[in-house]
Parts: structure tokens; C-alpha cells; sequence
């Protein structure tokens, strides 16, 4: 006969064996958890003291957010994104079968979504997060020159007060 912490043990995982299952580090998973915990089940987000403990179904929509993640997508987002989505219950016995690429979840009944409008939009925000990474990378290139041509300036301001100081010196 099976006791109650045994059949726990039995369908929950801990944060590293999720982190293993989806290929990300174990911060990164406890970090998700305090993040997306309305969409996941207590056992992800416990309280002060509490073992965190993660369903199949966790593991399943924190491998959605980080297909999310892996688009630019902010938490927000995901999380708005999450709030119209069902996750179906996995019962497996088989640790070892791992997918790290699942279709993601379907939307419920009734909600009707354009996929060419998200591809459009995942579209627009992988753009603007090159734009974005872009305009980073040429700020520093951009200070180098202009720092540079600020310290020519000095030295050369500096070169002409020596000379006139010397010629004052030496001519006088």
C-alpha cells in the first residue's frame, strides 16, 4: 500500500531533475517557478521551508516557456500568453525519453487564434530584439571614437602649451 509522500514522490520531480529535463540550469527553473507560479501547481512555488516539488504538467509548460523565452518574449508576455492555454496531464514512467521540442500546448475551445498574426508579431519582436541588440553593440564603437578624438584634443592642447611655454622660456 502506498502512502501519500510515496505517490508524491512518485509524480513530482525535483527542481534539478526538471532542470536536467529541460536542459537549463537549476536557478534558472526555481526562477520560472516564482515567475509563472499561476500557472503552475503549488507544489512548484511552496512557501518559506517547504520542498519545491514539480508535476509533469510543470515541467511541460515551464519547456513551453522556455520555447517562450528562446523567442525574445518577456514575462509578461508569457504569462498572458500561459493564461489561455491547456497543458495536458503526462503520465510516464520512462525518465529517459526526453523531448526537448514538444508542439506547444493547444488553445482551449472557443478561442480562435491567428497564427499568422503571432507569426507576424514573433516576427516583429525577434526584429526589434536585433534592432535592439544592434543599437548595443555600435554604442560602444561609437564612445571608443569619440572618446578618442576628445583625448587627440587634449594631447594636442597640451603639446601647444609645452612649445609656447618652452619658446617663452628659451626666447625671452
Amino acid at each position: 500500500m502506498h502512502t501519500m509522500a510515496n505517490i508524491d514522490r512518485q509524480t513530482t520531480q525535483t527542481p534539478a531533475a526538471a532542470a536536467q529535463r529541460l536542459g537549463v540550469e537549476v536557478y534558472t527553473v526555481r526562477r520560472w517557478c516564482d515567475w509563472h507560479a499561476a500557472h503552475l501547481s503549488p507544489g512548484a512555488s511552496p512557501g518559506t521551508g517547504a520542498l519545491r516539488r514539480l508535476t509533469q504538467r510543470d515541467v511541460e509548460v515551464l519547456r513551453y516557456v522556455r520555447l517562450l523565452r528562446a523567442q525574445g518574449l518577456t514575462t509578461t508576455t508569457i504569462n498572458e500568453q500561459l493564461h489561455g492555454l491547456s497543458f495536458a496531464e503526462i503520465d510516464t514512467d520512462d525518465h529517459n525519453a526526453e523531448s526537448s521540442e514538444l508542439a506547444p500546448p493547444s488553445a482551449p475551445d472557443g478561442l480562435q487564434q491567428s497564427a499568422g498574426m503571432i507569426t507576424a508579431l514573433e516576427s516583429l519582436q525577434r526584429q526589434i530584439t536585433a534592432i535592439r541588440e544592434a543599437s548595443e553593440q555600435s554604442k560602444p564603437a561609437r564612445f571608443d571614437f569619440v572618446q578618442g578624438v576628445a583625448f587627440g584634443f587634449i594631447a594636442a592642447g597640451l603639446f601647444f602649451l609645452i612649445i609656447v611655454f618652452m619658446a617663452w622660456l628659451y626666447g625671452g
